[in-house]
């Protein structure tokens, strides 16, 4: 897909995720499941829980805010101070803002960027009714592009977003132009061991889910590198559950029937969630 159509496709995905009122007991048909996790609130404390939230933080005001996407915790991973300027990468309905506000005190600031504007309303919702309104803010934008001045920002971070970007090159290039000398990139995000067959990596479907528009950790980390970020450090651990294909879906059915169920069950183990910190001199 071209730039524009991946744009597409994702900002209607996650439209429709924060469209939906959450449902005890799990998904159901009309309700999307996405970029790590689903809808229902079952599905959103369990996902939180599983890549590295802990019960205080989710439970507590950041809560509403929770819907169970992503594939790690970058506020922690950050180590944010009082004080500090953060920007989130596709900051959704504002739950690692809400997260980060409380470590950052009064004097800090959070700046999350997201496409979609269904998502932001829900996020500047979130926001006030946590009592944040004041340090934390959300801007309409592309994490290729980020609506940020240069040389402002304390930390960047992301949580399983910019495998969703048509131009991962260029979203780093951007995080490493609005961080401050000394700044520091902590995200979460899929990569891949190996590339993935055309016809998965095309699915609309598998976009949506992180998986389409995964990089190799060669060509991710590669990508950090030449925008400039130093001091690069990872770990990872299995995500192969993402690709499970949701048959009802015509597009992954045919995918299914061409590739066969083995050959997905093998691609499965291909697929990682990778949390990673680096730093602009």
């Amino acid at each position: 897909m071209d730039k524009e159509r991946v744009h597409e496709v994702v900002r209607e995905g996650y439209a429709d995720v924060a469209r939906q009122e959450p449902r005890p007991g799990g998904p159901t048909e009309t309700q999307a499941t996405s970029c790590c996790g689903g809808v229902p609130d079952t599905a959103r404390a369990n996902t939180a829980a599983r890549i590295g939230y802990s019960e205080e933080e989710i439970t507590g005001a950041a809560a509403d805010a929770n819907l169970g996407l992503g594939c790690g915790n970058p506020t922690a991973l950050a180590s944010l101070k009082p004080g500090e300027t953060v920007v989130d990468l596709g900051s959704g309905a504002g739950f690692d803002a809400l997260l980060s506000a409380e470590r950052l005190g009064p004097e800090g600031r959070f700046i999350g960027v997201d496409m979609t504007p269904e998502m932001l309303e829900r996020a500047r919702t979130n926001a006030v009714n946590a009592g944040y309104a004041r340090t934390v803010e959300f801007r309409e934008g592309f994490i290729e592009n980020l609506p940020v001045a240069s040389d402002t920002v304390d930390v960047v971070i992301s949580n399983c977003v910019i495998n969703l970007s048509p131009d991962k090159a260029q979203v780093f290039r951007e995080a490493f132009r609005v961080l401050k000398p000394g700044g520091r990139l902590a995200v979460s995000d899929i990569v891949l061991s190996e590339p993935l067959p055309e016809i998965v990596a095309d699915l609309a479907m598998s976009w949506i889910a992180c998986i389409g528009g995964a990089l190799t950790e060669e060509a991710y980390l590669g990508f950090m590198r030449e925008a400039g970020f130093e001091n690069i450090e990872f770990t990872r651990k299995p995500a192969g559950p993402l690709l499970t294909p949701d048959l009802k879906d015509p597009m992954w059915k045919a995918a299914v029937e061409i590739i066969g169920e083995a050959r997905i069950d093998e691609l499965a183990d291909t697929i990682f969630s990778y949390s990673i910190t680096a730093a602009k001199k």
